[in-house]
């Protein structure tokens, strides 16, 4: 009996079963035009019957029916549409259930409506491992990420913010991982018996900050959010452990360069990572803005046992965040029995260090490229970051976080209310500085702690209003402009019309001729 045939003409495909008939049908190649298949291939079947001149009537021929489907034309990938950074970024913490929370949601972007805020970041990856949205596999090499799936629809949040006008920050955990520690022990902190996985006083878990792997991996995820939508990427726990029984640790990648290098060890680790991290995404996500959190002390001196050191992150970060909350600073600290009661003198203290840092840093960058040789850290090695590459830092690299809470473990703590709260602003803009973030754990903010927001004026040529007309703007959101027609100045021969883009926070004012005056 001759097997059955399979002629192939793309989708689907058409199965010509042969029953009980030994005719000499040639093997056929078909490809037929649209609407046109059925009928030919019945007539190739008639015309080999005839040649063979069959008669027999248990000899039967089946043919499925051909479904022609129409050609499907994949949409073009569209490329994610990426907030330019507001020159004052004004941010607050957002958790992943209170994005994904309509109420929640809808109470944000009220305060961004209505007050100075112009920006959210929010958790993707937490201390716990885990993403807080689905991620495609194949976007990762060996390790994959794993999701609680918190935010139900991510495509739609960034949206909705995006319409809005909202600055969006991704908030990524680096090295204190718990999941991925359980998982991959081979990556994690380990116990000096070199075999258990080392934990903290409150049982978290890290991964050794100098594993290639985990750098990859949480690039991956950076790169990933990015191309989604995000338009700023933000790490923290950028740290060694600072907590729990850290002379008892075993490090499996890092621990050679701290055996060689003492107290400077894990500072040099940092280094090298921060080099390669930002490299590695800007060549992968060109026009990436990535920053990095650090604690409030860095700004004053160095941390050896966590690894901060703040001219080395100055020197590939965008953006720094020294978490500058009094709350966390000890009795004593600059003379205060309570520093927590004293936001204003504890934030600018912290702020004036970090001026005085980067004007030090910046005369080492000349010199270095003077002498055409490495930056040097304090003086003690060199910093892996390209000369070439580098550039003056600017003071406004530093933004820093502000507490939006009452710290009630505090030892003779007040409740926090509007007056604390913009004391800390306060000592931002009196140390020339204009961009901040906010953390409250639960994303609980008080309206009242916020001014309104200062919306700037400036004389803009007439074909520029055009910038903001569009449906959808980088530079201005959704918006709709709407221009108020000027009287006409009798004595200038000139008009000045006002012309503001709903709910993008910007205004213009266009002036022109009195005879080209046609706005409406």
């Amino acid at each position: 009996m001759r097997k059955p045939i399979l002629y192939s003409i793309g989708v689907p495909i058409v199965l010509l079963s042969i029953l009980n008939i030994n005719i000499g049908m040639p093997d056929i190649d078909f490809w037929g035009e649209k609407g046109t298949e059925k009928h030919e291939i019945g007539s190739v079947i008639k015309s080999e019957l005839s040649s063979t001149g069959t008669t027999n009537e248990k000899e039967k021929i089946i043919v499925t029916e051909v479904v022609v489907e129409p050609e499907i034309i994949p949409e073009p990938i569209k490329k994610p549409i990426h907030i330019k950074t507001p020159d004052a970024v004004k941010s607050v913490y957002v958790t992943a259930p209170s994005a994904n929370s309509e109420k929640k949601l809808n109470t944000l972007l009220n305060l961004v409506k209505t007050k100075e805020v112009n920006s959210v970041t929010i958790d993707v990856k937490t201390v716990s491992g885990y993403v807080s949205f689905e991620m495609p596999n194949d976007k990762f090499g060996n390790i994959k990420p794993t999701s609680n799936n918190q935010i139900k629809d991510i495509k739609k949040l960034i949206e909705t913010l995006h319409e809005n006008n909202v600055y969006i920050i991704g908030r990524v955990v680096l090295f204190k991982d718990k999941l991925l520690a359980e998982k991959r022990s081979d990556l994690a902190i380990k116990w000096t018996d070199q075999k258990t996985v080392w934990y903290d006083y409150k049982g978290k878990k890290y991964l050794d900050p100098y594993s290639k792997e985990v750098w990859d991996y949480n690039a991956e995820i950076a790169n990933h959010i990015y191309e989604l939508g995000f338009d700023e990427i933000n790490f923290d726990y950028v740290r060694f452990p600072s907590d729990g029984r850290v002379s008892q640790t075993y490090y499996p990648f890092s621990g050679t360069i701290q055996a060689q290098n003492g107290k400077w060890g894990k500072i040099m680790v940092l280094d090298k990572f921060s080099n390669y991290f930002t490299t590695k995404l800007r060549e992968e996500s060109p026009g990436i803005v990535l920053s990095a959190d650090v604690f409030g002390l860095v700004t004053n001196t160095d941390l050896f046992q966590i690894g901060q050191n703040l001219e080395s992150f100055l020197l590939y970060f965008d953006y720094v965040g020294p978490m500058v909350y009094a709350s966390h600073y000890g009795k004593g600290y600059l003379g205060f029995t309570a520093p927590d009661n004293h936001p204003y003198e504890v934030i600018k203290d912290a702020l004036k260090h970090t001026n005085d840092r980067i004007d030090l840093l910046n005369t080492e960058i000349e010199l270095a490229k003077t002498e055409n040789r490495k930056v040097k850290i304090k003086g003690i090695f060199d910093a892996e970051k390209d000369l070439e590459a580098l550039k003056p830092i600017k003071k406004t690299k530093i933004r820093a976080w502000l507490q939006g809470f009452s710290c009630t473990r505090c030892k003779g703590y007040v409740p926090y209310t509007r007056t604390k709260f913009r004391q800390q602003i306060k000592a931002i803009e009196d140390s020339g500085l204009n961009s901040w973030w906010v953390w409250n754990s639960r994303s609980n903010y008080y309206f009242d702690w916020y001014d309104k927001e200062t919306i700037p004026q400036k004389i803009i040529p007439k074909e520029e209003i055009s910038l903001c007309t569009m449906e959808y703007s980088p530079v201005c959101g959704k918006v709709e402009v709407q221009c108020i027609k000027a009287p006409c100045d009798p004595i200038k021969q000139t008009f000045s019309n006002t012309c503001v883009a709903k709910n993008a926070k910007a205004i213009g004012i266009v002036e022109g001729a009195c005879e080209e005056n046609t706005e409406k």
